[in-house]
């Protein structure tokens, strides 16, 4: 599995917890994972099958990108 965007949630109810999207196609799960993070003790992730379902989950958080 390999991390391919990283970024800041900039507005809302996530506002400043850390956003990653990690690719896991040739892995254990296959599909993409989102991971939201807020502390090391605080944090979920999302698993999509396809694309299409992390793109159209990600409308929903405003997100400076760093990576």
């Amino acid at each position: 599995m390999s991390i391919i965007r990283t970024g800041i949630v900039a507005t809302g109810e996530y506002s400043g917890w850390q956003i990653a999207v990690a690719d896991d196609r040739d892995g254990s799960t296959g599909g993409y994972y989102l991971y939201l993070k807020k502390s090391d003790h605080e944090g979920f992730d999302y698993w999509f099958e396809h694309e299409a379902g992390l793109q159209a989950q990600l409308v929903d958080f405003e997100v400076e990108w760093i990576v």
